[in-house]
């Protein structure tokens, strides 16, 4: 089990007050429930962080020296109390005892929320009794208090002595009657003077003038389910904000392998609760940004010390011993507290120790990087306003619906910019979910526990498969081969529990397709287009419960045919999610393979694509490697190079889009400044990989021997590995100039470069080559350090950026951009001024066409869709140079990147289809071939048809 206490930012204009009081947050486990009906369950709204938690709320124990404006919440309450509640937290004056519980034991729920004690405060103009919001005068909590206090006096003068109040049984009933009558009436007046309107009033009032003011105390508790059911969920909720609490129990040996512990992906040894550890601290290190002093922090917190009679101290300790050799050499060690090591008995709930657990989270929680840092008080108007949509049970909001609250709140509108800041900063604070990607960014999720139900529409435990024919059908299916149909879909919408789905049926859909819970089966099509519309048929690859059961590794994944590939994780344990979304991205990229025309390759451990009808790709997620096969179906030396580099690019950038896509969870992107003490730390290695021996060694990719063997050091064993060269195929060497040649001439010189040109002389020139001419020519410093930042994932090419920072250059030049201009600079940083000639010449082709038997008539035509959907996968990560050599204008080639981000195949496929739609110039084969040259993919031309 693991929980996560996150941290919020502080809104304040004029100095941030923060502190805990620790004897108001019970840790206590207690039966939560969710049925409004029940008194006990209520609706307390964090105005602060705008959370709305449903929990149990209990009396406080007794406190001393209480002074006049101590207020504490009574156990049951009625609807009009929980208007009260609301209003006590929004605009309560020093009230210091709220207490709800801390942890939820909902079987089907991935969380429990707990509200810890919250001071809100609006800068006032005090009075005696009252206090002055906006020129609205309103009572104060202790006012309310003595005035209820006064009417229990009044009200026992009336029906006599305490004693006989005891005694008298009607009298009693008829007192008990009058001060809920009163309670009631006073509930109401309170109610009617706060209305959500006059709140919202006070509230812009204050921001206006100035006094607007928030101490709080953020205490979200997620409890986060260990089922299979939710891994897919637990990459939206683990962030770089939380302080995490892994707790396990402490009476068992934590190295003697458990029954009752379901099976991680990757894993194939027996399982552990130490293995189980080490894949909670694997996900949270995986998911979250880590800070150079140690956050994201994790506790650990062992459980069950009732069941030991004997030594506890001597078996805590051992326990720390155990903990420590099993994290000793990891990664993350100085992320783990685990000494002293906090050991409860959790049937006891005067444990010292949960008291000890309280203490540890709360000081932990103060040294908090994100601790303390402020919010703009212009985003509190639409906070409320969306925390009030929550209260309805809306989940999901249009951008329009949005934009309209926003409009309400006057002189504090958001502009379009800051209300983007808004949403990204809410979604980095697990607030809302927003994904600014094309077909997602029009709807918001506004609360994010509602995808938790829809995953769990599709992605459950067997045990909890819906009942009924069909449904048992479909889920079957699931398990066997993870397809699921647009109609499968739709049946299992419409049951009752999750008919609500329906209304937003087709953008829930692309949010399972963008977070690779769903998979649109890789198809052709004839316009090139990656539209879910159309798509009838869907994988759920974390569904897939079926082992490998074929021959097809033994007969093809060998020495003579394949050449490996493989990813090592930093740790031992690789996070569920992520070879689920890797294996997603992948089968989306390529058509999943059938085996002897009748076995899908696709199961629990292995899945196969086809990228030709030659190239076969398969992958397996070994312990803490994801192992990548590229296999021919002769031998390997016929493998296609230009197919290598693209399959490995490809996948590199879906690991990249992946762990960026945790990154962002954890990121604001209004505060957070790129070099932040935060960062990402991508968890993996490339290695080349050989078959050795009956099983795989490997070893780093850029340590490959220049000689044509590698000696395996555990086994002694000689291995030729020239062909895993073809991973990071070379690109060709550009022409050079005859003796003969002058330079540019005086009318070439005049002109400004193109985009093309400007993209030549980029592939041309060295980072620093192309670093020294920038600036000589005036581009500022910061603006080409951004730009090599932006580009440095492995999912743009080492080009893009240079050609970005020559294009933004010729953009801002407010003098002359010529060529005769680069041709002055190019002289005084010592560059050859024939790359000018180089970077202008055209390329003939003739040679080519003749090598690949591409008829003259055939040149001039334009290519088919089916020769395009071919190259799409010769291209890798080359896109964006393709997309200028082939005339396609810098806008579009960034709005094909950003709705695709690190899916380069989907990429490729856009820029060709955008660009065999072209008017004019006609789109020719004769022109692409061109492109190809330019960009160094000739090689590809032998393995497609024209």
């Amino acid at each position: 089990m693991m929980r996560t206490l996150s941290t919020t930012e502080c809104m304040d204009i004029t100095n941030q007050t923060t502190r805990l009081n620790e004897s108001e947050i019970n840790p206590h486990s207690r039966q939560s429930s969710m049925d409004r009906n029940k008194v006990e369950a209520l609706t307390v709204e964090n105005f602060a962080q705008i959370d709305v938690h449903t929990d149990r709320i209990f009396k406080s124990p007794p406190r001393e020296n209480c002074d006049d404006h101590d207020y504490t919440f009574p156990a049951c309450v009625s609807e009009q109390n929980s208007q009260i509640c609301y209003t006590a937290n929004v605009l309560n004056v020093e009230r210091k005892t709220i207490a709800a519980d801390s942890e939820s034991h909902a079987s089907t729920d991935i969380s429990a929320v707990g509200s810890g004690t919250v001071e809100t405060a609006l800068e006032t103009n005090k009075s005696t009794n009252r206090y002055s919001f906006a020129g609205i005068r309103m009572p104060t909590v202790s006012t309310l208090k003595r005035r209820f206090q006064t009417s229990q006096t009044s009200t026992k003068s009336e029906s006599g002595t305490a004693s006989s109040i005891n005694t008298d049984r009607s009298q009693g009933n008829k007192s008990v009657r009058v001060r809920e009558k009163f309670k009631e009436n006073l509930m109401k007046e309170v109610a009617d003077e706060l209305s959500h309107g006059k709140l919202h009033e006070m509230v812009i009032s204050s921001i206006r003038a100035g006094m607007y003011k928030q101490n709080i105390i953020p205490f979200d508790i997620w409890d986060f389910g260990g089922q299979k059911d939710y891994y897919m969920t637990h990459q939206l909720f683990i962030t770089s904000r939380g302080i995490f609490v892994v707790v396990f129990n402490g009476s068992v040996n934590l190295l003697k392998p458990t029954l009752n512990l379901s099976f991680l992906p990757g894993h194939f040894g027996k399982p552990t609760i130490a293995v189980y550890l080490r894949h909670w601290v694997n996900s949270i290190l995986t998911y979250c940004k880590r800070s150079d002093d140690g956050f994201p922090r994790i506790v650990f917190v062992a459980t069950h010390k009732d069941k030991i009679h004997k030594n506890v101290e001597k078996h805590r300790q051992k326990l720390e011993t155990v903990i420590h050799d099993i994290f000793e050499s990891h990664a993350g060690l100085k992320h783990l507290e685990f000494k002293p090591l906090i050991f409860v008995n959790a049937m006891n709930e005067a444990d010292p120790e949960i008291q000890a657990l309280r203490q540890r989270l709360m000081d932990r929680a103060k040294e908090h990087p994100r601790w303390g840092k402020l919010l703009p008080t212009t985003w509190v108007p639409l906070e409320i306003h969306l925390a009030q949509q929550v209260e309805k049970g809306v989940n999901i909001l249009t951008m329009e619906q949005l934009q309209m609250f926003n409009a309400k709140n006057e002189s504090t509108v958001l502009t379009d910019k800051q209300l983007q800041a808004f949403l990204k900063a809410q979604h980095s604070l697990g607030k809302l979910l927003y994904f600014d990607v094309a077909n997602l960014r029009d709807f918001v999720i506004i609360t994010p526990t509602y995808l938790v139900q829809v995953l769990r529409s599709i992605v459950t435990e067997k045990q909890f498969w819906p009942k009924g024919k069909q449904l048992q059908s479909i889920f079957h299916t699931m398990e066997k081969t993870g397809a699921l149909s647009r109609n499968d879909i739709d049946v299992l919408w419409h049951q009752q529990t999750f008919k609500h789905i329906l209304s937003y049926k087709d953008f829930i859909i692309e949010v399972l397709v963008h977070l690779d819970v769903l998979v649109a089966k890789s198809r052709n099509t004839e316009d090139l287009s990656n539209s879910l519309d159309e798509v009838s048929k869907f994988i759920v690859p974390s569904m897939i419960t079926r082992p490998n059961n074929t021959n097809y590794l033994r007969k093809n994944c060998k020495t003579e045919k394949s050449i490996l590939l493989s990813y090592k994780f930093t740790e031992k344990v690789i996070p569920p999610a992520f070879p689920y979304r890797f294996i997603a991205s992948f089968v989306d990229m390529w058509s999943v393979k059938n085996y002897k025309n009748k076995e899908q390759m696709l199961f629990s451990d292995l899945a196969v694509v086809e990228v030709d009808e030659k190239h076969d790709v398969a992958v397996q997620v070994i312990e803490n490697r994801v192992i990548v096969s590229l296999i021919h179906a002769e031998m390997k030396e016929d493998i296609v190079p230009t197919i290598a580099t693209s399959v490995q690019e490809c996948l590199t950038a879906a690991i990249h889009r992946i762990s960026e896509f945790y990154s962002t969870l954890s990121e604001d992107s209004f505060t957070t400044d790129k070099r932040s003490e935060l960062h990402l730390v991508m968890p993996f290695e490339i290695e080349f990989g050989v078959h050795c021996k009956n099983k795989l060694c490997f070893f780093l990719h850029n340590k490959i021997p220049t000689a044509a063997k590698w000696k395996c050091s555990e086994h002694k064993v000689h291995h030729d590995v020239s062909c895993l060269k073809l991973w990071f195929s070379e690109k060709l060497p550009r022409e050079k100039c005859d003796a003969s040649c002058n330079g540019l001439g005086r009318v070439e010189k005049e002109q400004s470069p193109s985009n093309r040109h400007l993209r030549r002389l980029a592939s041309s020139l060295e980072v620093k080559e192309c670093r020294e001419l920038l600036t000589e020519l005036g581009l500022a410093a910061n603006v080409w350090n951004d730009l090599q930042e932006k580009f440095a994932p492995s999912a743009f090419h080492v080009n893009d950026f240079k050609y970005m920072a020559m294009s933004i250059w010729k953009r801002s030049c407010v003098t002359d951009s010529s060529f005769k201009t680069i041709e002055k600079k190019f002289g005084e940083i010592a560059i050859d001024k024939h790359l000018l000639c180089q970077v202008n010449r055209d390329v003939n082709v003739d040679d080519v066409l003749k090598k690949f038997n591409i008829q003259e008539d055939q040149a001039n035509t334009t290519p088919t869709n089916d020769t395009l959907q071919e190259l799409s996968n010769h291209i890798g990560n080359s896109s964006m140079q393709l997309g200028v050599e082939l005339g396609l204008r810098s806008a579009e080639i960034e709005e094909i990147q950003n709705d695709h981000s690190c899916k380069l195949l989907h990429q490729n496929k856009e820029i060709l289809r955008i660009w065999s739609q072209t008017k004019f110039p006609k789109p020719t084969v004769k022109e692409l071939i061109k492109a190809l040259q330019r960009i160094g993919k000739l090689d590809c031309l032998g393995e497609i048809s024209f």
